[in-house]
């Protein structure tokens, strides 16, 4: 591999995702610098977040779908939907459906 390459953080396609740090319950493949984080994130059927979050984060529905909790407001995200929560709007993450979501999640490293 270059030294270009080296430098790099990377997940790749073969890897098998783990428990994620920030999400109980789901699991992730997880990349991360100094400024940057990236997460492939899977949150299984019937998963609903252990705690509100107030960090912002952008979002992309690789397959399946999620509701975001924001006060009484409740959103449905499908497939191919990407959408970004500024930092300081409060949310939960919930997937009350029948299939796995995975989502890519940008945030701040």
């Amino acid at each position: 591999m270059s030294n270009y390459l080296n430098k790099i953080p990377a997940s790749k396609s073969d890897e098998n995702p783990v428990p994620d740090r920030l999400s109980t319950g789901a699991f992730s493949n997880w990349i991360e610098t100094d400024k940057q984080r990236l997460r492939v994130v899977t949150y299984p059927s019937g998963y609903e977040a252990d705690h509100i979050c107030y960090d912002g984060h952008a979002f992309f529905v690789v397959s399946g779908k999620i509701n975001i909790k924001h006060d009484d407001e409740l959103s449905e995200w499908n497939e191919g939907d990407a959408f970004i929560i500024p930092d300081g709007i409060p949310h939960v993450l919930v997937n009350p459906f029948d299939t796995d979501a995975k989502i890519i999640v940008v945030d701040h490293g």
